[in-house]
């Protein structure tokens, strides 16, 4: 009977892998959706009946091995070295004149991943990263060579014609076109175009305009840095750090991480990979998310949780206790680790990326405390076994320099001899003791 079960899985496993390699593209990220609609006789017959089943069994197949293939989120499947970000912003570039739902729709043909998804990262990846301040204020700028000229003295005259004679009046005009903008960006403008003139004309010129400086931004008088946004976030349904408007110079702001925060707080705004945030109502739009299973995420998770045993969302997934609603929309861990975040009832820390959780105890939990803790569990630990521990357990794949980095930073004793690890010298002692007797 085992070797019936056996050859089952064997079969299950090649149909999987012929499937995968039928629709291969390197560098391309599609849906396991797609992936089976490709080969969905073929699969069926061999027992793998959905596409969950189908990404499942490619998770097996692809487990640990260095074949160029990725599983991610929302049963993504990757050939090669894959860019989620460049792969949309490409598609969205060869659709440029359609309505946004059209190349939503288009996206789901092509990849197989669902209009909602679709949507939801065209909101977030289909507009250049790096736009600059000046393009947010709507003022085209040429890009210039590394040559160009650094003042209007090293500027050609245009031919034909005489340079009409910049006023101070029209900078003004083009340059505080927003209710926010770079301080630092319009002083090197200024400098630039009015070389012969002191900083002060332009100071006296943007408190003329009605603007005011705070800590490097301009904001347009009658209302107070928060107040400037909040009315930021009300009006993007999603954005990422370095977007139009997001600029470094913004997330630098004090009064923009704390209305962030408050936002986070109250589920108006949900982390939803990396620097990449989304408005609840566009995730409600776009996927049907309820708030109710938002604001029940991390009290469910916190009362599930073993007190005092450190767990990652990836854990949680692997260990088959995820059963809460918002786990159906398949979302990155980063969304789940930013509703932990929000619900301030765990103690975490971040190692190689990835956030730790901890249910009860008190202080300040640090990635020296984490390792502790594994070491504790594990006495003895050999060296080379403690990676693969954290990549077991809890799904973390930490680079060795940092790992030995923290395990200084801890009181873990290494014994040289054993090449192994103890909590403590007074562990390493007794279990010699041991040995001994």
């Amino acid at each position: 009977m085992a070797e019936v079960i056996d050859s089952r899985q064997d079969v299950r496993a090649q149909v999987a892998r012929e499937a995968a390699d039928t629709v291969r593209r390197d560098g391309v990220e599609l849906c396991a959706r797609l992936v089976f609609r490709a080969s969905r006789s073929e699969l069926r017959r061999a027992g793998i009946t959905t596409p969950a089943a189908l990404y499942d069994e490619l998770k097996q197949v692809f487990w640990n091995a260095d074949e160029g293939v990725i599983l991610g989120d929302h049963l993504s499947v990757g050939f090669g070295k894959v860019d989620r970000r460049r792969q949309v912003r490409a598609f969205a570039e060869r659709h440029a004149d359609e309505p946004r739902n059209v190349v939503a729709k288009a996206y789901e043909r092509e990849y197989g991943f669902s209009a909602g998804i679709a949507a939801i990262w065209l909101d977030l990846f289909a507009e250049p990263a790096d736009v600059s301040f000046s393009e947010w204020l709507g003022v085209e700028v040429a890009e210039c060579p590394t040559d160009a000229p650094t003042s209007r003295e090293d500027t050609p005259e245009t031919r034909g014609a005489e340079r009409e004679a910049p006023t101070l009046e029209g900078f003004l005009a083009r340059e505080l076109a927003g209710r926010i903008c770079d301080a630092g960006l319009v002083r090197r403008r200024f400098a630039f175009e009015f070389p012969d003139d002191p900083p002060d004309v332009l100071d006296r010129g943007i408190e003329d305009a009605g603007y005011y400086e705070d800590r490097g931004l301009l904001f347009r008088e009658g209302s107070a840095p928060s107040d400037h946004f909040t009315r930021l976030l009300a009006e993007h349904p999603s954005f990422a750090k370095g977007d139009a408007g997001f600029e470094d110079a913004v997330w630098r702001h004090p009064a923009f991480r704390y209305v962030l925060r408050q936002a986070l707080s109250d589920h108006r705004v949900l982390l939803y990979e990396g620097d990449s945030y989304i408005s609840f109502t566009r995730l409600h739009n776009v996927l049907g998310a309820r708030m109710s299973d938002i604001e029940s995420y991390a009290p469910a998770v916190s009362m599930d949780a073993p007190e005092g045993e450190p767990f990652t969302v990836a854990s949680l997934r692997a260990s088959g206790a995820a059963s809460h609603p918002l786990y159906g929309l398949d979302m990155p861990d980063d969304f789940y680790e930013g509703l932990l975040d929000a619900g301030g009832l765990l103690r975490s820390c971040t190692l190689a990326g990835t956030k730790v959780f901890v249910a009860g105890g008190e202080g300040r939990l640090s990635a020296a405390d984490l390792i502790e803790w594994i070491v504790s569990q594990n006495e003895g630990i050999e060296r080379d076994d403690l990676p693969r521990l954290l990549a077991n357990d809890l799904g973390i794949t930490c680079p060795t320099p940092l790992l030995t980095t923290t395990i200084c930073n801890s009181d873990v004793y290494y014994d040289d001899i054993g090449d192994a690890y103890y909590s403590s010298m007074e562990a390493w002692k007794k279990e010699a003791r041991n040995e001994l007797a």
